[in-house]
């Protein structure tokens, strides 16, 4: 598989807006678990974690055919941690305590940017992928 190569794809990545996300209070150094998504008013899911799953893509079962354009490293699930630092030397000066949120991925897959329509893309995994005419292509180069 090369760039600008015509393809036919078996599935791709969709976004997934799963409403998860970790709502810092500063003064009691606690961190809650909230859903966007929730369909009751209150929105808190858990108090006082450090660490929680967030889902970003999905895997679609869908044919369809398009070009590549480019390749990626998709981040499919991760982590959200939250840090704790009584004190930091940055080179500056000692900042004093930090209290923040960190992304660390867990499920990453190697995925090919797929242009199938005008200004629309998705992201396919490399497993999903089959070349098309790649015979007619190999021998268009064996008669130059």
């Amino acid at each position: 598989m090369n760039l600008f190569d015509k393809v036919k794809c078996n599935g791709f990545y969709s976004k997934v807006r799963d409403g998860t996300y970790i709502c810092l209070d500063t003064q009691n150094l606690k961190a809650s678990h909230m859903n966007s998504n929730a369909t009751d008013t209150e929105c808190l899911v858990e108090d006082d974690v450090d660490r929680v799953e967030k889902t970003y893509y999905k895997h679609v079962k869908q044919n369809f055919c398009g070009v590549i354009v480019g390749f990626t490293d998709l981040i499919v699930t991760g982590y959200l941690d939250v840090i704790y630092n009584d004190a930091i030397d940055v080179g500056v000066g000692i900042l004093p305590e930090q209290f923040f949120v960190q992304k660390n991925p867990n499920c990453v897959v190697k995925c090919a940017i797929v242009y199938y329509a005008n200004n629309k893309k998705h992201y396919v995994p490399l497993e999903d992928i089959e070349c098309e005419n790649s015979d007619e292509r190999n021998n268009n180069h064996d008669g130059e």
